[in-house]
Formats: structure tokens, C-alpha cells, sequence
């Protein structure tokens, strides 16, 4: 299948681009075809095209593997502000990949950047920079500060660590396993399967809320449905069948 790139608007390849990648009714999945257009995106100097390019390029997705040519395209898209290619600049920051050395400090600059453009990802990364003192000075309130921002922009993941975190800490109190639940119950009711996993742990257990067994194996069997084998397990374990 061939498209004529070069009549198409940005909006349309980044969406033709999608499309490729992912496949849909109306469109085949194909990774060449989809780096190809990436590539033409990313060339006439659009941001997301050149960020979508780096990834592909770094995951070898329907082109040869090269993070150094990665880095740049990301670099690129950085330098427009674009806050995926910022966050994405940050994690190469860490694992000094995409030919970045290890560098916690850079990272977290570039976490920073894409968290004031509301990319919530880079919260997360925050809040374990904080935690743990590395890149920045060590400072827990800050970093549960960007947690509990990025689970407020209902970004599901957050939400769990934010429950866990409280829950670890309110060991001996029913209040803050209460508290810590109730952030479980978010991530879990927003379709979060580490969240079904663990509030139906909760449920089994009669932490943080009612032991209700029943209830427990409704959200073990959300989870497994999601592909958690951990909750799978979980649900066979109470007498239930799995799903999977």
C-alpha cells in the first residue's frame, strides 16, 4: 500500500502515521510504510513527526535500529518544546542511552521541562529522582508533591504508587489504609490493572476497606482480562475461574 505523503498536511501524515504503526479497519498495519512517512513528517521539521521518527528508531519499528540518530531526532523535537521528546530525553538521561552518558541532573532537567508542559509521565519520574536524591537533592514532600499532581491529572500509575506509598506508612493506622485504598480505588475504576490487582488484594484482605470476597474476584478478573497474569492467579486462588 503506497500513499502520496507529499500531499498530505502535517496532520494528516501524523495521523496516516498512526494509523501505519497501529493498524486499522481501514488501514493495514505496516512498520515500513509507517517509518517512511514518520520520516517525511519528521523531515519537513514537525515535532511529534520527528519524536514518533526517534522512537522508531530506537525500537527498530519498520526501520534498522540507531540510537544515535534517535537522539537526535529527539533532540530536534526537544528544542521545539515538544514535552514526549523532553520526557523521552530524560529517560535516555538515566540509562545514558540514545548517546547520552549517564547523567540523573540532565534528566531531571529534562523531566522538569516536560512537567510544567503537563506531561504527567515526567511526574513519576520526579517523584523517584526526589525519593531518592539522585540527579537533585533528596527531598520526599517535593517528590510526593509531583505524584500527587500527576494522580490528580488522573494519570492512573501515579495514583497506585501514591496508594502504596501510604499504605507502607499506615501500617497500624485504618485511616491511612483508608486514605491508601481510595487512591487504589482510582487507579483501579480508571482501568489501571496493577490498580484491579492490588484494591482487589485489598478486598481479599479487608485492608483499607470491607473484606468482601466477591468483590475482590470482580477486579482480579478486570485485571486478567488485561493481560495480569498475577491477577489471574489471584482469582483461581479464591475458587474462581480464570480467564485465562
Amino acid at each position: 500500500m503506497k500513499f502520496d505523503y507529499n500531499a498530505m498536511t502535517d496532520e494528516e501524515l501524523t495521523g496516516l502515521v498512526h494509523s501505519l504503526a497501529a493498524g486499522t479497519d481501514e488501514v493495514e498495519k505496516s512498520p515500513e510504510e509507517a517509518a517512511e512517512a514518520a520520516k517525511i513528517l519528521a523531515g519537513r521539521g514537525n515535532a511529534e513527526g520527528q519524536y514518533i521518527y526517534g522512537t522508531f528508531l530506537i525500537h527498530g519499528t519498520g526501520v534498522e535500529k540507531d540510537e544515535q540518530a534517535a537522539g537526535a531526532f529527539l533532540c530536534q523535537s526537544a528544542e521545539q518544546g515538544f514535552a514526549p521528546a523532553l520526557n523521552h530525553l530524560g529517560i535516555c538521561c538515566m540509562a545514558g542511552a540514545c548517546g547520552f552518558e549517564e547523567n540523573p541532573a540532565k534528566a531531571a532537567a529534562y523531566f522538569s521541562a516536560a512537567a510544567e508542559k503537563g506531561f504527567v509521565e515526567s511526574n513519576v519520574h520526579l517523584y523517584g529522582l526526589y525519593d531518592a536524591g539522585k540527579g537533585v537533592a533528596k527531598d520526599k514532600a517535593k517528590g510526593l508533591a509531583f505524584l500527587q499532581a500527576a494522580c490528580d491529572a488522573d494519570y492512573y500509575p501515579a495514583c497506585v504508587m501514591m496508594g502504596m506509598e501510604i499504605l507502607q506508612k499506615s501500617a497500624s493506622s485504618p485511616e491511612g489504609q483508608s486514605e491508601g485504598v481510595s487512591y487504589l480505588l482510582k487507579a483501579a475504576e480508571g482501568g489501571d490493572p496493577i490498580g484491579q490487582l492490588l484494591y482487589g488484594s485489598c478486598c481479599e484482605n479487608g485492608v483499607g476497606t470491607e473484606k468482601d470476597l466477591s468483590e475482590a474476584a470482580g477486579w482480579y478478573r478486570k485485571s486478567a482480562k488485561s493481560g495480569n497474569i498475577q491477577a489471574n492467579e489471584a482469582l483461581k486462588n479464591l475458587g474462581f475461574p480464570g480467564v485465562m
